[in-house]
């Protein structure tokens, strides 16, 4: 998903919207630091919230964890992870994804997806 994407979503939802997670500040993504990195908090937060802390990353200079200035747009892909310095690869998401969902956590993705597909009916 690219920052206009997220942006554009969040733009898209009932103003005055309210919500149980929130996002922290951007940062730059370990994993590239051409990207963008955010971090779920379990604290409420209003649309405006979270258009306010993206607009932060169209706004800023970040730097990357090892050296570097990177400034993000439209077309820069976002990630999340716990913390700036953290880099799991997609693994923050899916444990965040089974504590939000009250699910199990997946030992990886193919124990996911093999539960997923393969059901008693």
């Amino acid at each position: 998903m690219t920052l206009l994407e997220f942006k554009d979503h969040v733009a898209s939802l009932p103003n005055g919207a309210k919500f149980d997670y929130s996002i922290s500040n951007p940062f730059s993504w370990r994993g590239i630091y051409a990207e963008v990195a955010f971090s779920i908090e379990d604290i409420p937060c209003t649309k405006k919230d979270i258009l306010d802390k993206i607009e932060m990353a169209y706004n800023e200079t970040f730097q990357g964890y090892k050296g570097g200035d990177f400034q993000y747009n439209d077309y820069t892909e976002i990630h999340f992870e716990e913390s700036i310095g953290s880099y799991t690869d997609g693994d923050y998401c899916v444990n965040k994804i089974a504590e939000i969902a009250k699910e199990e956590v997946p030992h990886d993705n193919e124990e996911r997806l093999v539960k997923l597909i393969f059901v008693k009916l």
